[in-house]
């Protein structure tokens, strides 16, 4: 496998190595180091920084580029005595100490600046810190190879690795390595090494396809890359590109030009390793993540695309050099030497504003080692020496935490000022004449709500801080995300290295031994020291900022004794007699509730009379009874429920009828007989009897099809024809009726209850019924009434859920039984609601309509066009019927049960 087997001892050294660093690491008690004194001498073409304190140190070394500087944080150290500028000597341009002070942590900060990257060497010697600096050039592969001894008290010596992350600039190529490691631990052809891992939703399973474009090698996967690692190789010069967790379902692109000569894959058991030669010298790279892939941008690709703002991932402890990314420098017409004639800092609550009063216009630029921090170089300017000094503004209400001014050794007419924040920093820079403004907004953390680890940070922040920034995690664990890699570590050794990482104060009991192999990556400390403490069967008590470690069965055996001294002081102390008053509950449903708080010697009685409960008890249980009563003895809501039915009924109907006949006589009475010996008389009469008003007693009707008229219902008109003689005779009645009614009935019952009561309200009559049995008559009496019936309950946002139960029964006389009574009309409505107070709802809506047409007629007569009038009546009916219940619920004693709770 391509050169896989180095790259993993160089891991698992640099995990040996963190791991013997930390478990070094001690927490001091409340007695600080002072710190006494600082020399700096000359020691041949090096110089040595001397730190004097009062006991053992505890230290952490940072280096930090751009310019040269190297950092010793002394932890539990009180710096006062040295504070502030020193000379330095030889490759030691000048030393700065600071002091960084709250309520949970005091450290001391020693700053030399650095004309040239030089190699070093810190170690503890008694009660003093000696720093040495070799005055000869290091070259990059001594970098990396060299590993500075250390003591057994001297915590881990690892630079800070600032997240590339493009804020308005052309994206440079950022490198960490992959151990710090002696040389020959470290193969020389692995140059550096780099690796990203997260938590993704949808985790790839294949690299399904890959392409190569304008120096882009674009990889794509049936989901996203959790984790991948690259490695970049020298003898020949390439590029190797881990993806675990994925197989490989495709080929390896052709490359016919550009910045590369060639692409291998090659699928393995547990990743999938990308080989990129390239052509001559290794050129400018970044490892993006895209979506459903990675895109690995080469050469020039890379000034032209901006790197994406990803989230960091905490990653084991490296030691890497960092190039800053870059603005493109605004050009001014600037003076040969600008002089800084003054820098001061105005605060605000978002960030702030630092002002520099100048003899002339000069160019600038600003550096974005990380998003936590910011550098604004100035070109062609001197800073005298009363202002090269480092502010510590933590103490301040700003999210600003570090200024820090100085002139850049070794290149001359260079003044830096370095902003150091507890989030990411939006900056903007102004200048007018004789006036540069820097703007520094910072986002996403409150000032009171940062750990003291990011205030004492400096010019530089671990990664594990920027993982836990934004990163999805439980509720339950908000601690630093950390990664430990360590085998057969001593469990007291491992509980030290997170108190130093927690910042807590960790007690250990005596009979806690025993040996844990750990590897974690990218976790919350706290949730780790909960997982190292059940893997041991241990359990914690915390008290403020003190955590207690023992075994879990002396816990419990702590917790079983401290309930029995608690039950035995109980039992000695003497008992007393509580009155306690209810106001709005009843006592004796209040007395089963406060019985459940007392103790067995307790006794709960109730005076009926005056609704008051009889507590004796210890105080301390009386006392709890007494809360009990008043948080549970409050006024009960009230609810007036308004109700309106509405009932509508329209009813129409029209009817036309026709009436008609007579006779028709021939014969000697009536001088027309027919002048036949048979028939010698003849006579035509109608068949129906019946009477018609307007015409003669007996009509002799052929059709008697009338509607229905008299007084106030319709009218008719009766026509009468007959000759002289009477020998002919028609009889003629029409009539017509129309009916249209409206009628509408509103009922509003209303009713107030209190809250989970039901309540109910009625009003109509008992109709009897007569039952005939053997017995006898029997009579009954059938309810036909309007009632409404409601149980409200009232939520916590002001609402009423109520259950409703609204009837409006009624007698229709129309419709009757055999012995006459009428029978009962059942509207009703059942239901469950929730409105808001005040708000009015509608529960029920019945909407009838019948309709009815009906013709009276002759056989085939009626059916002749026109003439069938006279053979048959119409009539037609249509009748509507409505029925809405309007329910509006209103709380009564809202603002007083509010006040009351």
């Amino acid at each position: 496998m391509l050169e896989e087997s180095a790259v993993t001892r160089g891991k698992w050294m640099l995990a040996a190595a963190w791991a013997v660093v930390l478990v070094g690491a001690r927490v001091h008690g409340a007695e600080l180091n002072t710190l006494r004194g600082l020399d700096v001498s000359r020691t041949g073409s090096g110089a040595q920084v001397v730190v004097t304190g009062t006991r053992p140190p505890t230290f952490t070394v940072f280096r930090l580029s751009g310019p040269e500087r190297l950092v010793v944080d002394l932890s539990s150290a009180d710096a006062t005595g040295i504070k502030g500028h020193h000379e330095g000597s030889g490759p030691v341009s000048g030393v700065v100490a600071s002091q960084f002070s709250d309520q949970r942590a005091s450290v001391g900060r020693v700053l030399l600046a650095l004309d040239k990257a030089s190699q070093y060497d810190v170690r503890a010697d008694g009660n003093r810190v000696v720093i040495s600096v070799d005055g000869t050039s290091q070259s990059v592969d001594a970098k990396r190879a060299e590993t500075p001894a250390r003591t057994e008290r001297m915590t881990a010596s690892v630079e800070a690795k600032p997240h590339p992350v493009a804020a308005q600039a052309p994206a440079k190529v950022v490198k960490a390595e992959s151990a710090a490691v002696p040389k020959a631990a470290l193969p020389e052809n692995v140059v550096a090494a780099e690796a990203d891992e997260r938590e993704v939703s949808n985790p790839a399973q294949h690299i399904t396809a890959m392409s190569f474009a304008d120096d882009t090698l674009s990889i794509r996967a049936d989901g996203d890359i959790a984790r991948y690692e690259v490695l970049e190789l020298a003898d020949p010069p390439r590029l190797a590109v881990d993806l675990f967790g994925v197989g490989l379902a495709t080929r390896a692109p052709r490359v016919k030009s550009g910045a590369l000569r060639d692409v291998r894959v090659g699928a393995h058991a547990d990743k999938v390793r990308l080989v990129l030669d390239v052509r001559g010298t290794m050129p400018a790279y970044r490892v993006d993540r895209a979506n459903r892939g990675l895109e690995v941008v080469l050469g020039r690709a890379v000034a032209r695309k901006a790197a994406p703002a990803v989230e960091t991932q905490a990653v084991v402890a490296s030691v890497a050099e960092v190039e800053p990314l870059r603005q493109t420098p605004v050009k001014s017409d600037a003076s040969p030497v600008v002089e800084v004639k003054d820098v001061r800092f105005e605060e605000s609550s978002s960030g702030g504003r630092i002002v520099m009063k100048l003899s002339g216009t000069s160019g600038w630029k600003v550096d974005r080692p990380d998003p936590r921090s910011a550098v604004l170089t100035l070109d062609n300017a001197r800073l005298p020496k009363k202002f090269e000094r480092s502010l510590d503004t933590s103490a301040l209400d700003t999210p600003v935490k570090m200024i820090s001014a100085f002139s850049v050794p070794g290149a001359g007419g260079k003044v830096r000022l370095v902003v150091a924040a507890d989030g990411a920093i939006e900056e903007k820079v102004s200048q007018s004449a004789g006036t540069l403004s820097w703007r520094l907004d910072v986002k996403g953390v409150k000032t009171e709500e940062v750990a003291v680890a990011q205030r004492t940070a400096g010019f530089t922040t671990e990664a594990p801080a920027y993982a836990a920034e934004g990163a999805p995690q439980q509720a339950r664990y908000r601690g630093k995300r950390v990664s430990f890699e360590f085998k057969d570590i001593d469990i007291q050794n491992l509980l030290r290295v997170i108190a130093e990482i927690s910042k807590k104060n960790i007690v250990v009991a005596d009979d806690v031994s025993g040996k844990v192999t750990i590897r974690l990556r990218n976790v919350p400390w706290d949730q780790a020291l909960d997982l190292v403490l059940r893997t041991k069967a241990l359990g914690k008590e915390e008290f403020g900022n003190i955590i207690r470690i023992a075994p879990l069965k002396t816990l419990e055996e702590e917790a079983r004794l401290r309930q029995e001294r608690k039950k035995s002081l109980q039992q000695q102390e003497d008992l007393m007699v509580n009155l306690l008053p209810v106001n709005y509950a009843v006592a004796a449903d209040m007395a089963a509730r406060v019985k459940d708080v007392l103790s067995e010697r307790g006794s709960v009685t109730v005076d009926q009379r005056t609704n008051v409960l009889i507590v004796k008890d210890v105080r301390s249980n009386t006392e709890r009874a007494r809360s009990l009563v008043r948080s549970l003895d409050t006024q009960t809501p009230q609810v007036l429920i308004e109700s309106r039915i509405v009932e509508a009924n329209t009813s129409f109907s029209r009817s036309l009828g026709v009436q008609w006949g007579g006779q028709a006589r021939a014969g000697q009475a009536t001088g027309n007989s027919t002048g036949l010996i048979f028939p010698n008389n003849l006579a035509v009469t109608g068949g129906v009897t019946g009477t018609g008003a307007g015409l003669p007693d007996n009509p002799n009707f052929a059709v008697n099809l009338p509607t229905g008229t008299g007084q106030g219902v319709g009218g008719a008109m009766g026509f009468t024809f007959g000759s002289a003689g009477g020998a002919l005779q028609l009889n003629l009645r029409l009539s017509a009726a129309e009916n249209e009614g409206s009628v509408k009935t509103i009922s509003a019952p209303k009713v107030t209850t209190l809250d989970n009561n039901t309540a109910r309200i009625s009003q109509g009559v008992s109709i009897p019924f007569s039952q005939t049995s053997a017995q006898g008559v029997n009579t009954t009496f059938v309810e036909a009434r309007l009632s409404l019936e409601v149980t409200p309950h009232i939520t916590q946002d002001g609402s009423v859920l109520m259950s409703i139960n609204a009837s409006n029964n009624q007698p229709d006389p129309s419709s009757t039984g055999a012995n006459g009574q009428p029978s009962i009309q059942r509207k009703e409505a059942n239901t469950q609601v929730l409105v808001k107070d005040g708000d009015t709802t509608v529960i029920g809506g019945i909407y009838v309509r019948r309709g009815a047409t009906q013709v009276n007629s002759v056989p085939f007569l009626s059916r002749i066009p026109v003439l069938g009038l006279l053979f048959k009546n119409n009539s037609e009916t249509d009748t509507r019927q409505e029925l809405l219940i309007f329910i509006t619920p209103r709380i009564l004693n809202r603002q007083t049960i509010a006040q009351t709770l």
